[in-house]
């Protein structure tokens, strides 16, 4: 399992060239390739990265807003940012339950509730693919991966 950090920068303004873009991971295994969280910002540079799909934590502009112009591959959310993100042009949204290990390309990914925001709930998700596992909280709008061996 290779782990790219595609951006770690909450809802603040860009300070840097390093730390320009909304929090996002993407989890490579076996040639799947699955981009965690899409914020607004990236809008017009997600088609480069041709993930195979998405997986959202929660639905605030900084980690899911870029869907509201659709996506061309499969969303992966909770119930709970799916009824939050209403307006986003998803044709077929897939449901990941809490606290129930769902595989996505060839990776688990298992979904647990954090406290963030009523408006949005939120999820971090252990992720296991092959022999690695981890777990991911990007809530604090910064990446934070503990290792699991």
């Amino acid at each position: 399992m290779k782990l790219t950090f595609l951006g770690t920068r909450g809802e603040i303004e860009a300070r840097t060239r390093r730390h320009r873009m909304h929090t996002s991971l993407l989890v490579s295994y076996r040639g799947g390739n699955v981009m965690i969280d899409c914020g607004l910002d990236w809008l017009g540079k997600f088609e480069r990265l041709q993930p195979s799909a998405i997986v959202l934590t929660h639905a605030h502009p900084d980690h899911a807003w870029r869907l509201q112009h659709g996506a061309s591959c499969p969303v992966h959310a909770p119930q709970k940012t799916w009824r939050t993100l209403k307006k986003c042009k998803i044709d077929n949204p897939q449901l990941i339950k809490e606290r129930a290990p769902t595989e996505i390309c060839g990776i688990t990914f298992e979904a647990f509730p954090v406290e963030h925001s009523i408006l949005a709930p939120a999820v971090a998700y252990r992720v296991g693919a092959g022999d690695a596992c981890i777990f991911m909280d990007q809530i604090s709008c910064s990446s934070t991966i503990a290792a699991q061996l």
